[in-house]
């Protein structure tokens, strides 16, 4: 995840984001777990700044833009480490950095259709990204979207950015070898919550991503 702040006149700065989803493989009881992300929060803090409702770009039906052989490369060549997670960050992240994705006819992306809605005061805005009913997991990137535009009460003006799951955020997307297939319904119910709970806990607490922007 990256955030980029532009000044465009005095008193006003246009915030960027870029940020991509992928699957995680994680190891697990002798074998290993693939989970991504239905949604998520990316929470902005703003100190001697804010951004009314009004001044909020991102919202609405979106797609994400994926290409299968990159996505077949990176199950290949995943890593049991954080930096082979869902989002890229510089501390819990989840993901390796996106970089913009173009079409070609021998490699044609995918799309993941989501959802973004926004809510939150001026000083502590917040979007909600969800993934579309159909869609099993957020998967691609959306590259240097314009957010939305800050406005600087006075300076310095801080910015602290966060993107954060709950529970119900995590999908299993890959379980094979871990128990029985002749398990019930419901034994499987609590055995992928059980999961998902260890992966938020190990991996995905307190937050996926953080950064923090200053400007003087």
């Amino acid at each position: 995840m990256k955030l980029q702040g532009i000044p465009v006149q005095p008193g006003q700065i246009d915030l960027y984001l870029t940020i991509n989803f992928n699957e995680q493989c994680e190891p697990l009881v002798g074998d290993r777990v693939k989970f991504g992300l239905k949604g998520g929060e990316l929470k902005l803090r703003l100190e001697n700044g804010s951004i009314p409702y009004e001044f909020r770009e991102l919202s609405g039906s979106l797609k994400l833009s994926y290409r299968q052989q990159e996505q077949d490369s990176q199950d290949n060549q995943a890593q049991n480490t954080v930096e082979s997670s869902v989002i890229q960050s510089e501390d819990n992240s989840l993901g390796k950095r996106g970089t913009e994705l173009t079409e070609d006819k021998t490699n044609p992306s995918q799309l993941v259709a989501f959802q973004v809605t926004t809510k939150g005061s001026q000083q502590n805005p917040a979007w909600v990204f969800e993934v579309e009913t159909g869609e099993p997991i957020l998967k691609g990137s959306i590259n240097n979207v314009k957010l939305a535009t800050l406005k600087a009460i006075a300076l310095p003006c801080y910015i602290e950015v966060t993107f954060e799951v709950s529970l119900k955020d995590v999908y299993l997307t890959q379980t094979q070898g871990l128990w029985s297939p002749n398990i019930s319904r419901n034994q499987l119910a609590v055995l992928e919550r059980g999961i998902a709970q260890l992966l938020l806990k190990r991996k995905l607490k307190p937050y996926l991503s953080r950064q923090q922007l200053r400007y003087d």
